[in-house]
């Protein structure tokens, strides 16, 4: 394995469907922990929303509870739900995760989210498994194709990983893009990058192999501060 260098500090729906429970990989979340200090990990419910949003007011951000919508936290502290997804760089369907920390309006814990601008999508191939938020459910995309072809960056940003240390996602990489995204390329035949790397959106970074049954896949993940998020809300395929 590799050894791990950090280049970094620390990767109207919502008012319809309740917070759904998400619990990233254990050995992916202990990798980003000692790659960007971040952790996936559910905090219990507060006794009572009162004490929710007091403790929350004086932290300046609000972790997602079982059972939470955007509208409903956005209630508990006096603003709107469009008001706290454009503060935490949520897109429609809204959807957020227990655990998942949200910066609150006037809130100093955590930073406003940066977008990105320039999303691509990372190689060529047709989606065969999506994401799934559920239990044990897959956190990115398999996206097939064909051994040896091209693997791209999905955003400019800085290569924090780069080796085999997790058996289930084979050769990988990781690239930081800003304070609040990262994303992650599984099951590569060749990286074409070192950690401490530069990258731009849409440079070959890696070739595509397989996740041991002779099929090409890529296995694409992006992360919101630490939590995974469907990709397919952010980047589409070409002609997508």
């Amino acid at each position: 394995m590799q050894r791990i260098s950090c280049r970094c500090d620390t990767v109207a729906a919502e008012a319809r469907a309740p917070a759904q429970a998400s619990f990233p990989g254990l050995l992916f979340i202990g990798l980003l922990v000692v790659v960007l200090a971040i952790s996936g990990c559910a905090s219990r419910p507060s006794a009572t929303a009162r004490g929710v949003s007091a403790s929350s007011a004086a932290s300046g951000e609000y972790r997602v509870q079982r059972g939470d919508t955007l509208a409903s936290i956005a209630r508990r502290h006096g603003t709107d739900y469009p008001t706290l997804a454009r503060l935490n760089g949520l897109r429609p369907p809204y959807t957020i995760y227990p655990g998942q920390r949200l910066r609150l309006p006037g809130g100093s814990a955590a930073p406003p989210a940066t977008p990105i601008a320039d999303w691509r999508w990372p190689t060529a191939g047709t989606t065969v498994r999506g994401f799934s938020a559920s239990h044990g459910g897959n956190k990115g995309l398999d996206i097939s194709g064909r051994i040896g072809q091209p693997v791209r960056a999905a955003a400019a940003g800085t290569v924090v990983y780069a080796g085999n240390g997790l058996r289930q996602y084979g050769n990988l990489l990781i690239v930081k893009h800003n304070a609040d995204y990262l994303s992650a390329y599984g099951h590569l035949q060749q990286i074409n990058v070192t950690e401490g790397s530069t990258v731009t959106a849409g440079q070959t970074i890696a070739s595509m192999g397989s996740p041991g049954d002779g099929r090409g896949m890529l296995h694409f993940e992006i992360r919101y501060r630490g939590t995974p998020i469907d990709p397919a809300r952010l980047v589409k395929p070409p002609g997508g």
